[in-house]
């Protein structure tokens, strides 16, 4: 018999040159969608000939990952108080899947955090990881996004999407909004990185 050759190592080059694959396990038949990040900014095209989109850099940051849609629109009330009783969470119409609201949106935490569950375990090639956050440059008037690292080249678990809410009241997320922002990283680049 002729003994079987070892595959061969893929080079740092060779690497470099094939797609990166990011892949997206749903946990269920109707998981909300996702799509690649959006280019255009609503406060950009309100700029006198949407000169804001002249910065090339806010320009490439806006549409440098994937957005996590919400399915339903969804109200989130807040008395400001520390419990998670102080939250309330409504739906204007049912979730694809039937299941409850709190099924999408609810507060794990208290003290004003709402966590949305992205019911995908999102697995990334080995030496990469996952930023997770709200969209770039869309800021919200009543609420900001938190951000996560997950370590998706081994983690088979799906992660959550938090935002801290900022002010008592009502923070609506519309369907189609993007409640989450994620792209890939590579790591162990920081802990190697020195500024000179």
């Amino acid at each position: 018999a002729v003994p079987a050759e070892k595959p061969a190592r893929e080079t740092p080059a060779a690497a470099a040159q094939r797609p990166m694959v990011v892949k997206l396990h749903a946990l269920h038949e109707h998981p909300p969608e996702v799509r690649p990040a959006r280019a255009k900014r609503q406060w950009m095209d309100d700029f006198p000939d949407r000169h804001a989109y002249r910065c090339l850099p806010l320009s490439i940051a806006n549409s440098y990952g994937w957005e996590v849609l919400c399915p339903v629109p969804i109200e989130i009330r807040w008395n400001g108080g520390m419990a998670v009783e102080d939250i309330q969470v409504r739906a204007d119409k049912p979730l694809p899947s039937g299941a409850p609201v709190e099924h999408l949106v609810r507060s794990n935490f208290s003290r004003g955090i709402i966590t949305f569950h992205l019911d995908y375990v999102i697995e990334t090639e080995p030496e990469w990881e996952l930023l997770a956050t709200g969209p770039f440059n869309d800021p919200k008037p009543t609420c900001v996004p938190l951000a996560g690292i997950m370590e998706s080249d081994w983690l088979p678990y799906p992660f959550t999407m938090n935002w801290q809410l900022t002010q008592p009241g009502v923070t609506r997320f519309e369907e189609g909004e993007p409640f989450c922002f994620f792209l890939p990283v590579p790591k162990r680049v920081l802990p190697n990185t020195e500024l000179q």
